[in-house]
């Protein structure tokens, strides 16, 4: 299965990159010193608009519920979006600036990687010459994550590309995925083995397990290409998170194994009932680190990792037991996912549409540095920032039809300024 897709390894992370200086740029205040999570990331919005709650008119449930409830992650992204196009100046003003500054921070962190001043290698003593030259070949960012498939998006693009050029980083290049809410949903899709070599129509059902919920779609093969996303609506994650070393630690990986077998099963009982005839081999892009068929990292799902060793496996027999189905999985990091979708990209993509193991670990390859297209990476904002970096070639994954139509059935309720 080589070259389905580049491993992203754990020491990949941005998440805990601090911006030290960038010498001979003036630096935003607020921005120098902080860790990349702290500055780019919903909690970093989520900070940014309570600061501004009047302007923005948020709701109480917004300005005083827990920001590390999987509710207000997912509804104060949304607020902000919506008040860009407000009708109201003090909260489209209020907006802006929301945008403007998540922008400009993810303009300084990028200059930081591609530049590797020595000041910020200093402060990343993990990290080898190995690492910075790789983010300083990067020429092209895909931006994705839901957070930026609207005019919050757009408005952060512009800003953080301002920041670039003032750092003398013009080559470097940011553009928003065609599928920013679903980009490691579709690059999952593609890496799955069956996917490539079968023929006719089929479906299978692709899980993208997050910190703030699980997203679930049907997608649908036609003769080796992805034709249709059916979106279903998102499994809730019950627990606060908080991007930090220990994060996690008190959720117990029975708990989380529960709760990614109920997602999976429930997603298959919902395509049965409305007529998908579901394959057994399902993908899972998953915020941990895959390291052959354990997860690393400090995240929720990673804890499943103190069950077994192999956690597929794992999986696929809790589902079993439960629902009497035997799940065929492939477990895929989902910075790594997301870099898939744009693999063999040099580009721009066409839009999509809006309307006999019982297991196979995560795709890996033998030898990464042949086939690997250091200069783009994937960049999906998020909870934390995920990351990965596009395979030079996708023969060996599943194309996306340039038809591609993403249909959502069930929208989640999120609260939303009227």
């Amino acid at each position: 299965m080589s070259g389905i897709a580049s491993h992203t390894p754990l020491a990949a992370s941005v998440n805990r990159i601090t911006l030290v200086d960038l010498p001979s740029v003036k630096v935003d205040e607020g921005v120098l010193g902080e860790q990349a999570y702290h500055l780019v990331s919903v909690p970093a919005l989520i900070r940014y608009a309570r600061k501004q709650a009047e302007a923005l008119k948020l709701p109480t449930a917004l300005r005083e519920a827990d920001p590390q409830m999987p509710e207000v992650r997912q509804s104060l992204p949304l607020w902000v979006d919506a008040s860009l196009n407000s009708a109201d100046p003090a909260a489209r003003h209020a907006a802006e600036s929301i945008a403007r500054r998540l922008g400009r921070n993810l303009g300084y962190l990028l200059a930081v990687l591609h530049r590797g001043d020595e000041v910020n290698r200093a402060a990343r003593a993990d990290w080898t010459a190995q690492e910075w030259s790789r983010w300083a070949s990067v020429r092209h960012v895909w931006l994705g994550g839901g957070v930026v498939a609207g005019t919050l998006g757009r408005q952060l693009v512009t800003h953080a590309q301002s920041v670039l050029a003032e750092a003398g980083c013009s080559a470097l290049q940011i553009e928003r995925t065609p599928y920013p809410g679903h980009i490691a949903t579709l690059g999952a899709a593609r890496c799955l083995p069956a996917a490539h070599t079968s023929t006719g129509q089929r479906h299978a059902l692709v899980l993208d397990l997050g910190q703030t919920s699980i997203k679930r779609s049907v997608v649908t093969f036609q003769e080796r290409t992805i034709t249709h996303v059916a979106v279903l609506a998102p499994h809730p994650v019950p627990w606060r998170w908080q991007n930090s070393p220990s994060a996690g630690q008190n959720i117990a990986g029975r708990a989380v194994l529960d709760l990614v077998t109920e997602a999976l099963g429930t997603s298959m009982e919902e395509a049965a009932s409305r007529g998908w005839h579901v394959d057994r081999q399902v993908a899972m892009s998953i915020a941990a680190y895959v390291e052959g068929t354990r997860l690393m990292g400090n995240g929720i799902y990673a804890r499943m990792s103190m069950l077994a060793d192999d956690v597929p496996q794992l999986i696929a027999e809790h589902v079993a037991a439960t629902y009497g189905w035997h799940p065929e999985l492939t477990l895929i990091h989902d910075g790594t996912a997301a870099a898939a979708t744009h693999a063999g990209e040099a580009g721009h993509t066409p839009c999509a549409v809006e309307a006999t193991p019982a297991v196979v670990s995560t795709p890996t390859l033998e030898s990464t540095a042949a086939v690997e297209a250091t200069e783009s990476v994937a960049i999906v904002l998020g909870t934390a920032l995920g990351i990965g970096f596009p395979a030079a070639s996708d023969l060996e994954l599943t194309a996306l039809s340039p038809d591609l139509i993403i249909e959502t059935i069930a929208k989640p309720e999120a609260i939303g300024p009227r």
